[in-house]
């Protein structure tokens, strides 16, 4: 019983990773002779989980697992799963955390951990932060395509808050190419002076980056030569979330 509930389970991950597959690739890839994986493959589709091409008879995924997944996506709280690791993160770098979330055009703070230091660095609960400066903003912008990149900046008002804000589209674009390449977003006293943030991706499910995790903190503690150490942590924090969420590499 269980031998056949693992093979039935990697029937539908090699569906799931190939597309489609006929009886013969199933068997070769279980090292099962056809007979057995024929008759894995009927149950699998008289519960729905798998179907047949009628012009290829090949098998596809069954419509009962979309239906599945779509309960899975109602139980998914993003906050609750990211909350463990915001305050792991926290403890280790004493500095205000904050998961921010991506709506069609702005990011807003969905959840924080506060630091207990004299100076307060966090956004409220609820709080839109600037997408052309805020590491939370510009790490979300970079993840989307340049049309809708395009899209949102078109009117965009680029607000100075501080000599050092980006205040030109093409400027902040050739930032987004480089937040991609390295996985991160800094905003470097470009809202307050004296404060620097990190920001690094959250990935969903499909691969989609709809949040951003950042971290707070004066310049004197995240200095340049500190920066990596909060990167690594960071980035760690976001992946052990992305994967809670249900992305895979």
């Amino acid at each position: 019983m269980v031998q056949s509930l693992d093979r039935a389970m990697d029937i539908l991950s090699i569906l799931e990773k190939e597309n489609s597959a006929s009886v013969t690739e199933i068997a070769a890839k279980l090292e099962v002779n056809k007979s057995t994986a024929s008759r894995l493959l009927e149950t699998l589709k008289q519960h729905e989980m798998v179907r047949v091409d009628p012009a290829t008879k090949r098998y596809l995924l069954g419509f009962r697992i979309l239906h599945l997944g779509e309960g899975v996506k109602r139980n998914i709280n993003v906050i609750s799963i990211a909350r463990p690791f915001m305050a792991k993160l926290y403890d280790e770098l004493n500095e205000s955390v904050h998961l921010c979330a991506f709506s069609p055009d702005s990011v807003y703070v969905v959840d924080q951990v506060q630091s207990n230091k004299a100076y307060n660095l966090s956004a409220s609960v609820g709080m839109p932060e600037p997408i052309h400066c805020s590491s939370v903003g510009k790490c979300i912008l970079a993840y989307l395509t340049p049309t809708n990149v395009d899209r949102l900046l078109k009117d965009y008002v680029f607000t100075p808050y501080t000599p050092k804000t980006i205040t030109d589209a093409n400027e902040l674009k050739k930032q987004l190419v480089k937040i991609r390449e390295q996985g991160y977003a800094v905003d470097n006293e470009e809202i307050a002076l004296g404060v620097r943030c990190i920001a690094a991706p959250v990935y969903n499910y499909r691969g989609n980056v709809k949040y951003s995790l950042g971290i707070s903190g004066t310049t004197s503690n995240i200095r340049p030569s500190t920066i990596d150490r909060y990167v690594r942590a960071l980035q760690d924090a976001c992946a052990q979330i992305s994967q809670a969420l249900g992305y895979r590499q």
